[in-house]
């Protein structure tokens, strides 16, 4: 017998209950049964493949049997024959997981999007045409951004409310899933989805958001025979995200699946032991913060349930003695982020005055600032310039000289990018008091404000090449040291209301100090 048939014997003699091949696989990972700790690229595909195969082969004989679709138990440990589950005869099992793969420049000519569209029917209709999609081994797809690999992403709800969890850290997944709130169940849509009866249609889509719902939820018996017949389970949308590497490798299918009236579901269960803390969430309001969900969560949230975001506190005060005025405030951000709007609006209505560390960037580099010299070239010239050794403090100087020629008290700093440049800035200010506001912007929304200040039409790769360029990348990990953090969910206007009660909550903690 293989080592994964005696791991999955033993943990089904211990658990002495069904578990799937990912189950039975996280358990042996926990346990350290496995004599090679890694187990594969994807061991709970080969985990299910070893199981199928030996129940196939051996027939009655195999100490394995199926009680569903997706769940193994032991024959000697079953009470009842009749629940054995007879399943479809499978063609030969690849020795790695295939996936549902398309061309990503496939995207580009159809009009690649960030974020969430809902007008997923034509794009759908193309992309399972035998000429677009194809599987590929996972283990390659992984390794080439040439193509986007297709997931399902399901929200499950119940009237007002939307089922949340939180992946164990310990579970082999991607890093932007690891450790984060959660709202979206599925996984990649594998070859051994497509069946005779989808393939001229779904090839295998709307099964593959079935078995995930069966693998990864432990359903009431009403909602298993619901979610058979394919019943409260819709597409909602489609999802890409190009703002990350994972992103850039990944399409989702956005379905939403709307629970039976079971009561078992006021106390839902897991069916991955992956899966934790799984509880139900109110929507209106939301009752926890949304920036502890993952991004694509982020996203569903406030497309699908707008006024889940709307309710949301949209800043975070962390530190409150700097943001007292009078104070120098550095307001800092990714491209795109709304910093622009923040400090117009400082200006216009708490009566701050702008030193812009771009333009005086500019000056020093003897060139005109963006956008009269292109951001890419501005970029390279700037990089060159703070990576020299005396270049972050040329830069806080020179900053630092217009601070005092303004001699005001409501000053604030736009544009610093480099942790050492405002190390700098700290040290010439002395004793005065220097603020860090973040601005945190979701990439997509971060897209909308670049492109509606750029002068011509962006793409998303266009976008995406100045944003991650190396000039750019401290700015990111800013957050970390902030005292205040505005979260720019949505765009304006909500985004403008939200700096106004930032500055209105750090001016009333003014007046409560003295």
């Amino acid at each position: 017998m293989s080592e994964f048939l005696r791991v999955a014997e033993i943990l089904l003699n211990k658990y002495r209950q069904p578990m799937s091949a990912r189950q039975i696989v996280e358990a042996a990972i926990e346990d350290q049964l496995f004599s090679d700790k890694r187990a594969g690229l994807t061991p709970h595909q080969t985990m299910k493949a070893k199981l199928s195969v030996h129940i196939r082969r051996k027939g009655r004989e195999s100490i394995f049997v199926r009680t569903r679709p997706g769940r193994f138990f032991l024959r000697s440990l079953l009470d009842d024959p009749s629940k054995v589950y007879e399943a479809r005869p499978l063609r030969a099992l690849p020795a790695s997981e295939s996936v549902l793969v398309f061309p990503s420049s496939w995207l580009d000519e159809r009009g690649r999007f960030q974020g969430i569209t809902r007008k997923w029917k034509p794009l759908l209709r193309q992309l399972f045409r035998s000429s677009v999609y194809t599987h590929m081994s996972r283990m390659d797809a992984e390794q080439d951004e040439g193509f986007k690999q297709v997931i399902t992403y399901i929200l499950v709800t119940r009237r007002s409310q939307i089922l949340a969890f939180k992946r164990g850290t310990y579970n082999r997944v991607e890093d932007y899933l690891r450790g984060s709130q959660c709202v979206g169940f599925g996984g990649h849509v594998s070859e051994l989805d497509r069946t005779l009866y989808n393939i001229n249609t779904d090839v295998g889509l709307i099964d593959n958001a079935r078995r995930e719902l069966f693998e990864e939820l432990d359903l009431p018996k009403g909602d298993k025979e619901r979610v058979a017949q394919g019943t409260g389970l819709e597409i909602i949308g489609l999802l890409n995200d190009d703002s990350s590497l994972t992103g850039r490798k990944h399409f989702a299918v956005l379905f939403r699946y709307d629970v039976g009236e079971d009561f078992e579901w006021d106390n839902p269960k897991r069916g991955e032991k992956s899966i934790t803390q799984l509880r139900w969430l109110d929507l209106k309001p939301l009752n926890t913060q949304l920036r502890e969900f993952e991004y694509w969560s982020q996203l569903c949230l406030t497309e699908f349930f707008p006024s889940s975001a709307t309710a949301q506190p949209s800043f975070l005060i962390r530190r409150r003695p700097p943001l007292r005025p009078p104070h120098l405030l550095c307001v800092v951000g990714t491209l795109g982020s709304g910093k622009s709007v923040a400090t117009a609006l400082l200006k216009k209505e708490f009566g701050y005055s702008e030193v812009n560390s771009g333009r005086i960037l500019a000056e020093i580099l003897g060139v005109p600032p963006v956008p009269e010299t292109p951001r890419d070239v501005f970029q390279v010239k700037a990089w060159k310039f703070i990576q020299r050794p005396d270049g972050p403090a040329q830069l806080a100087q020179a900053i630092w000289k217009r601070v005092e020629s303004e001699n005001k008290g409501k000053l604030l700093i736009d544009g610093i990018r480099q942790m050492a440049t405002l190390g700098e800035l700290k040290k010439l200010a002395g004793d005065r008091s220097v603020a860090l506001l973040y601005v945190h912007t979701p990439p997509n929304v971060a897209y909308r404000f670049y492109k509606r200040r750029s002068r011509e039409s962006v793409s998303i790769h266009e976008f995406l090449k100045v944003s991650d360029s190396i000039v750019e990348a401290e700015a990111r990990g800013m957050i970390r040291i902030a005292d205040a953090v505005l979260y720019n969910w949505t765009g304006e206007p909500l985004y403008k209301d939200a700096v106004r009660q930032l500055m209105n909550e750090i001016m009333k903690d003014a007046r409560s100090s003295k």
